[in-house]
């Protein structure tokens, strides 16, 4: 979206009417699980709904799970949020619309819903997801890696720590809360001071998020120190699962969870990845005009944020490929943190670039993306490049 009255946008834009500010979670599994940690700092936790007959009887992170039928006869004025991937998001989304049940999405709770309804009933300044870059070197050299690093040599410098310290500081000097704040690479335990860095931003700023994780391919065990700074700070540990291309990694796997169990280290292996989405970002810059990049980024607004040097980036994916690949695309598609101006205006504006709002109302590298519709360019997962 173009701006076109930077810091008043949403003047006339009426917040969802959230009657209860209590939900059912519809999925307790990992979506789930950020859910209800987000929604009961603030109160808004009502119950999880699944269908599994064995979380009903065990529960869910420590709370009672019901059966959607017990929802229908007991709740049903209620709110559900469906925490689910895409591919039952739909077939829940239609079961709900059948029973004339009330519902959201999650991402578009998280993303749009949620910190417009904050913003103006609450003057809480909320976003769904932002992340560190620590390192851009990795261990494995994925052909179709969405963030280009397959070029970066496995030499190439790090951020320093100082920048990660600066990056978390003005962020979070902005922020009120955020879902889930995340360290990423590349391969993050490639870096350094990982440890370091854990315990910096947990220290200071656990307290406003509700999830602080690392996302890792899982091809090096954490040190002991890095595990103690993880339970203390209460990091979830996010390992891709890239078995189906890279077979061996299953004895890795295995070591990392003993690892975790033995330490009580909050983790959650995603299921093998066998298909990921050619975002387009090698091909040649497409001819389109500025309406059709506005309306291709309007159609796919990315959560991934990334805040690095006092700047946040919209979408991590195009500042890391631009930089590992040497485009120098959209060198200019970030909103400076620095320089945004005190008070309510400056935090307006915050809400509104994180909700899509900006000078072009797209970003360069969109010209190199196929956004949305990379769905329809399926690509191998991990595969690597010999």
């Amino acid at each position: 979206m173009k701006w076109m009255n930077r810091g008043e946008e949403l003047n006339e834009y009426k917040a969802e009417k959230l009657e209860h500010e209590k939900f059912y979670v519809f999925g307790a599994g990992d979506i789930g699980r950020g859910l209800y940690v987000t929604l009961s700092f603030f109160g808004m936790f009502a119950g999880f709904i699944d269908n599994d007959v064995q979380k009903q009887k065990n529960g869910f992170y420590g709370q009672l799970v019901q059966s959607y039928q017990w929802f229908l006869e007991n709740e049903r004025d209620k709110t559900l949020i469906i925490a689910a991937n895409e591919a039952n998001e739909q077939e829940i989304s239609r079961q709900l619309r059948e029973d004339n049940c009330k519902f959201f999405l999650s991402g578009i709770f998280l993303n749009s819903v949620l910190p417009i309804y904050f913003f103006q009933k609450k003057k809480i300044l909320f976003m769904n997801l932002a992340q560190i870059c620590v390192t851009e070197r990795c261990t494995l050299r994925c052909a179709d890696c969405a963030h280009g690093c397959w070029a970066v040599d496995r030499n190439a410098k790090d951020m320093e720590l100082e920048e990660i310290y600066v990056s978390a500081d003005l962020f979070f000097s902005k922020i009120d809360y955020i879902h889930e704040f995340v360290l990423i690479g590349g391969e993050p335990l490639l870096y350094e001071h990982l440890k370091e860095a854990v315990e910096y931003i947990g220290e200071k700023y656990r307290n406003k998020m509700g999830t602080f994780s690392i996302t890792s391919n899982g091809t090096i065990l954490p040190d002991q120190a890095l595990v103690d700074n993880c339970k203390k700070y209460r990091v979830l540990f996010r390992i891709s699962n890239y078995v189906k291309a890279i077979p061996n990694l299953q004895g890795q796997y295995n070591k990392l969870e003993k690892i975790f169990l033995k330490e009580g280290v909050d983790y959650h292996f995603s299921k093998a990845e066998e298909v990921w989405w050619n975002y387009g970002f090698t091909d040649k810059l497409q001819e389109e005009s500025e309406e059709q990049l506005i309306r291709k980024f309007d159609r796919c607004m990315t959560p991934c944020r990334e805040t690095r040097n006092g700047k946040l980036y919209f979408c991590v994916m195009a500042r890391t490929v631009s930089d590992n690949l040497g485009y120098h695309i959209g060198e200019n598609d970030f909103l400076d943190l620095g320089l945004l101006p005190d008070g309510d205006l400056g935090r307006r504006i915050l809400l509104e670039y994180n909700l899509g709002y900006s000078e072009k109302g797209y970003l360069e590298m969109c010209a190199r993306c196929h956004g949305k519709d990379c769905r329809n360019y399926p690509v191998m997962a991990a595969r690597q490049l010999r």
